[in-house]
């Protein structure tokens, strides 16, 4: 009995269906699209590093594009991770989404202090170390970020401040979040003649600077492996990918004096930007592949309780509701018509009006009739149902246990077998019959192997005989089984039993065919085939000049009808009058007149054997 707990669906566990993407676990696909990150990654290292510093064309507006881009993209992706917040309360989704503030903020902030990006020098800061520095805390507020969330991530359930509610929360953050950003970026510009120098010219990096990129490294590796070790999420698969996307700058840097506009420069900072907007097309793309899913689930909610009446009215079979007293709830149509009834007679009464026999191993045989609790469990099978009328149908009876808010409810899948059990009776005939025919058959086979025997003079002549006498058996099996065992044509079991010996025109095939039946069919192959094999051994097909003619035809008798058939030999090697007898040759004349009623006149006349066989058939 199959066991079904509706109940389950409302108060499962929280991650049968996560409410939102960033705690979605990540599945293969993803991990699939993270390890192609990192070959184009390893690609991209590979292919760049020995042209990193071959300079190009300067595009001045390719960095404040850029990190206009970088700005708003990680900017959405804050408001993405501070809305999940709202949903689901972890500090973890706050500092991660604070990292990305500051990085959006720095990105645009670089970029305001990057030589001649709006113009003439720059706009904040420093025309040379600015810029630099900006990218360089830029690069270390984020995987600092990074490091805090996988740390913190997996620590315990949804959390909230006390006292604040979530909109607070973010909003102090977000605070905190420019007020760092601010004094970061005053260090950087304002205090910029008291740091080191990152840059010689406006292009050229300083020997520093690869300190700062190796550090830069180092942190970006760090943040990647943890967030490795401890990666779960769709959110955590991406934030690799993210991570990755500015590698390769670090690594160029640290291999190479990177100059601007170089190849190397504008190579690793195209697959940082793609790399780092990645995560907002995610975000996009699950949160409305999970919305979808949502409104998909609303309209199914509503359109379940129109689809269960329509199944349950149209299902071929029977199905019953039930309780655990054995009382019946309702029923379907089918199951009404099965037994004859109106819903409205069987509903409220016990279950076995329908069917009496119903018992279960584990209850007592009465409970049902008597209204005890219990009584309907993992039973069923083959049962007779009593009809309204009286009558008794054969079925077969399915239960399936519903947990339904805590109600057991029993569902009863009634079918009617009636054209089975017909059918297995037929087999059962087919069966009995197939076990006579083969009896019969080994029977036949076990005196024929006796018979060949005894007129063998050598082992090898006893297997030759034997296999041709079955293989002739089996010929005349393989056309009955063809015709279904009902009737052969003579034309054809003539043409099968002598294609063995048919070389050109030594085998002449005359007369109107004549259906036979079974018994016929087997008497007449097995004659046929001795005079064959004869023919072929001693007879007019042992030569190539000898010829073999085979006729029939219908001749009334009185109120029946004959078939004569003639085989005579013509060319062959002379005949001696007296011919020794023989299994074969006593099967040939004895044969027909035991088993079909006819007669058989064989002549070995000196120009060759003849023989004219003669027995009833049925009129057509």
């Amino acid at each position: 009995m199959q066991k079904t707990s509706i109940g389950d669906l409302s108060d499962g566990a929280p991650d049968d269906f996560p409410v939102v993407t960033t705690t979605m676990p990540a599945n293969a696909g993803h991990y699939r699209i993270v390890s192609g990150g990192f070959i184009i990654l390893v690609v991209i290292i590979t292919i760049v590093m020995p042209f990193a510093n071959i300079p190009l064309h300067r595009v001045d507006a390719f960095t404040p594009v850029t990190q206009t881009v970088i700005c708003v993209a990680d900017l959405l992706t804050a408001i993405f991770l501070f809305a999940h917040y709202r949903l689901q309360p972890q500090r973890a989704l706050l500092v991660l989404a604070s990292g990305f503030v500051a990085s959006g903020l720095l990105a645009f902030l670089q970029s305001l202090a990057f030589p001649e990006a709006y113009g003439p020098g720059v706009l904040i800061g420093d025309q040379r170390n600015s810029a630099g520095w900006l990218f360089s805390f830029w690069h270390t507020v984020f995987p600092l970020a990074v490091i805090v969330y996988t740390l913190s991530k997996d620590t315990g359930d949804a959390v909230q401040w006390a006292g604040r509610s979530t909109g607070a929360a973010i909003a102090i953050t977000i605070a905190c979040v420019v007020m760092a950003t601010a004094g970061l970026t005053w260090v950087a510009t304002a205090g910029a003649t008291y740091l080191p120098n990152l840059y010689e010219t406006g292009t050229e990096q300083a020997p520093f600077a690869r300190v700062v990129a190796i550090y830069l490294a180092l942190l970006t590796m760090i943040a990647l492996a943890l967030l490795f070790v401890r990666r779960r999420t769709i959110l955590d698969q991406w934030l690799i990918l993210t991570l990755l996307g500015w590698l390769p700058y670090f690594l160029v840097a640290v291999m190479f004096t990177v100059m601007r506009y170089s190849l190397g420069w504008y190579m690793t900072r195209v697959y940082a930007l793609l790399a780092g907007s990645s995560l907002l097309f995610v975000l996009l793309a699950e949160t409305m592949f999970l919305y979808a899913r949502l409104a998909n689930a609303v309209v199914l909610l509503r359109r379940e309780r129109g689809d269960r009446l329509a199944i349950f009215n149209t299902v071929v079979d029977g199905v019953l509701t039930i309780d655990r007293s054995g009382t019946i709830k309702d029923l379907n149509p089918a199951a009404a018509n099965l037994f004859g009834y109106r819903p409205e007679e069987v509903i409220g009464n016990n279950v076995k009006m329908l069917m009496p026999e119903l018992r279960c191993p584990e209850h007592d045989g009465d409970g049902v009739a008597s209204g005890q609790a219990k009584m309907i469990g993992p039973c069923g099978g083959e049962l007779t149902g009593k009809r309204k009328d009286g009558s008794t149908v054969p079925i077969e009876l399915a239960i399936g246990e519903v947990d339904v808010a805590g109600r057991k409810i029993y569902t009863g899948i009634v079918r009617d077998i009636t054209e089975r059990k017909r059918t297995e009776e037929h087999q059962a005939l087919l069966v009995a019959e197939l076990d006579h025919r083969v009896k019969n058959i080994l029977a036949q086979v076990a005196v024929v192997a006796s018979s060949t025997r005894e007129g063998s003079r050598s082992i090898d002549e006893f297997l030759q005989s034997l296999d041709g006498r079955i293989q002739s058996m089996a010929a005349a099996h393989g056309l009955l089984s063809k015709s279904g065992w009902q009737s052969v044509g003579l034309d054809a079991l003539v043409r099968n039993q002598l294609a063995p010996y048919a070389v050109g025109a030594n085998v002449t095939i005359s007369g109107t065919d004549v259906a036979l039946p079974s018994a016929k069919i087997q008497a007449l192959a097995k004659v046929l085939h001795e005079l064959a094999t004869n023919a072929a051994k001693y007879g007019a097909l042992s030569v190539p000049s000898g010829q073999v003619s085979v006729s029939w035809d219908r001749k009334p008798d009185g109120g029946a009808t004959n078939l004569t058939l003639l085989w005579r030999e013509f060319g062959g090697p002379p005949v001696a009058s007296e011919v020794q007898s023989s299994y074969g040759i006593n099967l040939i004349r004895n044969l027909i007149p035991h088993e079909i009623g006819g007669m058989v006149d064989l002549v070995f006349a000196a120009e060759g054997v003849s023989c004219r066989i003669e027995f009833p058939i049925e009129q057509a």
